[in-house]
């Protein structure tokens, strides 16, 4: 099964709503983890069970199935 990969390079958590990862907030597995607004959020794979939400709703592109 794919799982979410996060490309650091690209994401830009500040240029999120209020600096809060906006692909954390529709992964219903809570895979993606960001401890404080404006930081760049961590992906566990582990958790990921392929459903692309994150994909859909990071407006950066940040996020990728591998």
């Amino acid at each position: 099964m794919p799982k979410a990969f996060l490309r650091i390079e690209n994401c830009q958590p500040e240029r999120c709503d209020r600096g809060i990862c906006q692909a954390r907030k529709h992964c219903p597995v809570k895979a993606i983890f960001q401890e404080e607004p404006h930081e760049v959020p961590f992906l566990s794979a582990g958790m990921c069970n392929g459903c692309a939400k994150c994909i859909e709703a990071c407006p950066l592109k940040a996020i990728s199935l591998n």
